[in-house]
């Protein structure tokens, strides 16, 4: 069927209809169009109520479209023009509805029929109407109302649309809700799987706009991607050169500017999850090798200083005309095994690797433990320490309270000049305990204070290091404290004006009513070695001496070997009651050592005791996994020697 002949220019012979206008396209076009050969015959003709219909639409600055008889003939106004795009318009003028939209006739054709045949308005909004449009269906979104337009018989004549697209809205928020999903599930991954399982979800999630995403790496890029491909590379984003996303457009949307601005935010936020997780990645393997470098640091410390304490409690047994000079050994030995100790503390935390081992104890006996571990610096520097001790029972790890609160009194006899005032103070209230220690010493800069518990800060930083330390011990008070649930914070009024270091423990006072009847047993005092026969195998020759010459004065028979073939020698010719044994022997480890010694006639019996710089709780439990029955961290403590011998 041809479409019916049109002049653009009116015939100015001719009458021109005021209800239609002139001097816009739409109207000109209207006025022009030859209707005698549509169902609405000539204008003159047209009744009352069509006129004042026209009217309205081409007067309108709104997109407006009616609909009027029943083959539905079409007159729409130049503000719905441009929502035609290419290859309707202008032959959509003066044709019937079904014949101009047979893509969308399922949608509208019962919608009008509703109207039609109800004789009410109807509202749709955001309504998804695929329409032909520019050489391809497009995926559009209206809202509109049909409004029936009644006619001199008081029937239905004709259908008002009143129209607006909404297609940059709608899509603007499912694009920005893909987004927002893409971004919470990016946050949750660890690796890239994760990241593509997360990519592949949010096409998933939005069909409509992503058919397809495929993450690329180096050489996967596609150089030549198909027209329905678009890739989008990091480096166009200044970020990840090496990565790029390919996605599978849809034939539905143009690819304009909205949509290729969504697909570099979504190809930014996987490259920037990417980045972080290569970040993670570096900081990972950086904190792993730090951990190792600590862990070594510490056993290598340990190592000289287990042959220094050795030889330390053998002049205390035997020489009593060195008291001074064994004083200050035994100082500085302390306060470098407390160095080590802390340091590897400091490790263990970051890495997750330290448990709380809780208890419900005295209060005053962890804090009288504490100032018991403070107590050579409180002395040394003659400082006049005030204690408040609270007698109530308290839950938690008392050896990392304990610590905790030694550090604290410990840092500040360290900052406050010889002969100061140091307090040690509680509150409780209710099942909660504040510790406080305060000092009238160098205080805190203002620009430090907020800083004072980050690792390796320390105020008054000098050249001669006089005030020692590694600026750690704050740094573990904060993490042990907050393993606990607690707080820690700190007040200076400034520089020369003292300071206060306070600890919250919520939660774990424990009330008298709240405790179990235990029945107590006394602790077995330590005996002396009774003659028990020891071999110590230590590569360390001065350590493997020492520790013989204590375990002779302490009344055991020792033996002593520096290589595995010696001690298993010594061992084949009389077996020991007791073997002491570095793992860290030099190419046969003191578990290989061990399984040798076990073998030999009457080995099976034999008590193995692991001895090692490594003191860290997966240490303890490979040596225990081996049959050791106990783990000695060296410098070793004599009392607890003693009970792993008894």
């Amino acid at each position: 069927m041809l479409a019916p002949s049109l002049s653009s220019i009116p015939d100015p012979q001719q009458h021109v209809p005021r209800f239609i206008g002139t001097g816009t396209p739409m109207r000109d076009l209207v006025q022009s169009y030859r209707w005698q050969d549509t169902p609405l015959g000539p204008v003159a003709g047209w009744p009352g109520s069509l006129r004042t219909a026209v009217s309205i639409v081409l007067r309108s600055v709104h997109p407006m479209f009616l609909w009027w008889g029943e083959e539905l003939t079409q007159i729409y106004n130049d503000a719905y023009v441009p929502c035609f795009g290419v290859g309707k318009h202008p032959l959509a003028l003066g044709q019937g509805g079904r014949e101009c939209w047979p893509e969308i006739w399922s949608i509208i054709g019962p919608q009008i029929d509703e109207v039609r045949n109800g004789r009410e308005a109807r509202w749709y909004a955001d309504n998804l109407v695929p329409i032909w449009r520019n050489g391809r269906i497009e995926d559009v979104y209206w809202s509109y109302t049909y409004t029936p337009v009644f006619n001199e018989l008081d029937e239905v004549g004709g259908v008002l649309v009143v129209c607006s697209e909404t297609t940059a809205k709608v899509l603007a928020e499912r694009r920005q809700h893909t987004l927002d999903l893409l971004n919470r599930r990016l946050q949750g991954c660890r690796n890239e799987a994760d990241v593509r399982a997360a990519i592949a979800q949010s096409t998933i999630d939005n069909p409509g706009d992503l058919l397809d995403a495929t993450l690329l790496n180096g050489a996967e890029a596609i150089d030549c991607p198909g027209a329905d491909v678009l890739v989008i590379r990091g480096a166009e984003l200044q970020l990840c050169a090496e990565l790029a996303l390919a996605f599978k457009l849809s034939t539905r949307l143009p690819l304009d500017g909205a949509y290729r601005q969504f697909l570099e935010q979504f190809t930014a936020a996987v490259c920037a999850t990417l980045s972080r997780l290569q970040s993670d990645r570096a900081l990972a393997e950086s904190s792993r090798i730090k951990d190792e470098f600590l862990a070594m640091l510490g056993h290598e410390l340990r190592n000289p200083l287990a042959p220094i304490v050795t030889a330390l409690k053998l002049m205390k047994l035997r020489d009593t005309d060195t008291v001074h000079e064994q004083a200050v050994i035994q100082r500085q030995v302390d306060h470098l095994v407390r160095l080590v100790d802390d340091l590897l503390d400091v490790s263990r935390i970051a890495s997750g690797k330290v448990e709380l081992r809780k208890e419900t104890v005295p209060l005053a006996d962890v804090l009288n433990k504490a100032i018991e571990m403070a107590s050579p610096l409180l002395e040394q520097k003659q400082h006049r320490l005030l204690v408040d001790v609270p007698t109530v029972r308290w839950h938690g790890d008392p050896a990392r309270l304990a610590q905790v609160v030694s550090n604290l009194l410990s840092n500040a006899a360290r900052y406050t000049p010889a002969g100061g005032h140091i307090t040690l103070a509680t509150r409780i209230k209710g099942k909660t305990v504040q510790i406080q220690v305060t000092d009238d010493g160098n205080g805190i800069a203002s620009t430090l204070l907020p800083h004072i518990f980050d690792l390796f800060v320390q105020g008054n930083r000098q050249l001669d290091r006089a005030k020692g330390g590694l600026g750690i011990g704050l740094a573990l008070v904060r993490n042990l404290v907050q393993m606990h649930g607690g707080d820690a914070s700190a007040y200076s009024a400034g520089e020369g004006r003292g300071s206060t270091f306070t600890i919250t423990l919520p939660d774990s006072v424990v009330l008298e009513e709240e405790l179990p009847v235990v029945n107590s047993n006394a602790a077995p005092a330590l005996e002396q070695g009774a003659g028990l026969r020891v071999l110590v195998v230590d590569d360390n020759q001065d350590a493997a001496d020492s520790l013989g010459e204590l375990l002779s004065a302490l009344g055991y028979r020792p033996s002593v070997a520096y290589d595995p073939a010696h001690a298993i020698a010594l061992a084949s010719a009389a077996m020991p009651d007791v073997a002491i044994l570095d793992i860290g022997l030099p190419g046969m480890d003191g578990f290989e050592l061990a399984g040798h010694l076990r073998q030999l006639p009457l080995g099976a019996d034999l008590k193995l005791l692991a001895l090692s710089g490594y003191g860290q709780e997966n240490d303890k439990t490979r040596s225990r996994e081996a049959g050791f029955a106990a783990h000695l961290v060296k410098p070793i403590n004599i009392a607890e020697l003693q009970n792993s011998l008894s």
